[in-house]
């Protein structure tokens, strides 16, 4: 199963009071609910519709507590998701009017459009309750991508007004959320690593969350080794292509009877670069009597390369 599935699992067993449930409904309602009618206005039906079983199972136990009518689940094979089925959890819509007006969701009067009040403000008056319908909006129309990937939260809906408000609520906790528009869908999303985190744990999927940091930490970390891997093979193919360079010129100033006229520091150090090639300029400084500092051991190798370079100038051989 995916990571995403995973989640949705986790928060489909969790617990919570009446309260939280009556947002948690609202918000799937408008990511997931429709209104259908069948035979003119005879039979008039909400319907929630979604490929996640456990999700499924959540709506309906949820529907069957703030309900007093019969609530039908019917299971239909998915026309854009072949190997998926699609879970329609339906309740006629006179058994329950006065809730969805409750929720927000159906206006006042005889109406059965949905209204762009999203939600009742005292639905989310409380935390627990905004917390719940954020993971209600996330079992209705949420995904997450493998952290082991980019990390990739969002949300999507046909519902500008609901967009927006969701994304007030999510940056109600400090978080930042963004919207783009999609063709006919507008997506809230969150591509910040610790947001997404902190999310997880806001929804209340606290097992999907130390999941999620155990990859997180191990990728950092191999992530880390690399960057140290990198470094250390930048500078150390740095260091040999100075000494490669440094051993040329030495070469080149003996092969031209230019070496003998060398200060006797320069020759020091250059007689160490021959016949150690390999060490560093710290340790090609241990080496000299009295010691020298690493600077001290660049400059004279650089003033030995700039009087070759001046001598191959001199000979057109630049």
């Amino acid at each position: 199963m995916s990571f995403s599935y995973n989640v949705k699992e986790e928060l489909s067993r969790l617990s919570s009071s009446i309260c939280c449930q009556r947002a948690e409904l609202a918000s799937l309602v408008r990511m997931a609910g429709s209104i259908k009618i069948f035979g003119g206005k005879k039979k008039i039906f909400l319907q929630i519709q979604t490929v996640h079983a456990p999700t499924a199972r959540r709506i309906y136990k949820l529907l069957r507590k703030n309900f007093n009518s019969p609530v039908q689940i019917a299971v239909k094979r998915n026309s854009f998701l072949k190997d998926k089925s699609l879970y329609i959890i339906s309740l006629d819509i006179n058994d329950c009017k006065v809730l969805l007006k409750g929720l927000g969701i159906l206006p006042a009067g005889d109406s059965f459009e949905f209204q762009k009040t999203i939600v009742n403000p005292e639905l989310i008056k409380k935390r627990c309750c905004r917390r719940a319908f954020v993971r209600g909006a996330f079992l209705g129309s949420g995904s997450i991508s493998n952290p082991r990937g980019p990390y990739h939260m969002e949300f999507v809906t046909p519902d500008k007004n609901m967009a927006e408000t969701l994304i007030k609520l999510i940056n109600s906790f400090g978080l930042k959320s963004k919207k783009v528009e999609r063709k006919n869908n507008y997506m809230i999303y969150l591509k910040d690593g610790d947001h997404i985190s902190d999310l997880l744990g806001i929804m209340g999927a606290h097992n999907s969350l130390l999941k999620y940091e155990d990859v997180r930490v191990l990728k950092d970390m191999r992530n880390s080794v690399n960057r140290m891997v990198n470094c250390e093979t930048a500078n150390l193919n740095k260091t040999i292509d100075a000494a490669v360079r440094q051993i040329n010129c030495i070469k080149y100033l003996k092969d031209n009877n230019m070496f003998d006229d060398l200060s006797d520091n320069l020759k020091d150090i250059a007689e160490l670069r021959l016949e150690y090639p390999d060490l560093s300029l710290k340790e090609l400084g241990q080496m000299l009597d009295p010691i020298l500092g690493k600077s001290g051991v660049s400059y004279r190798l650089k003033t030995i390369e700039n009087i070759a370079h001046k001598l191959q100038s001199r000979k057109g051989e630049l």
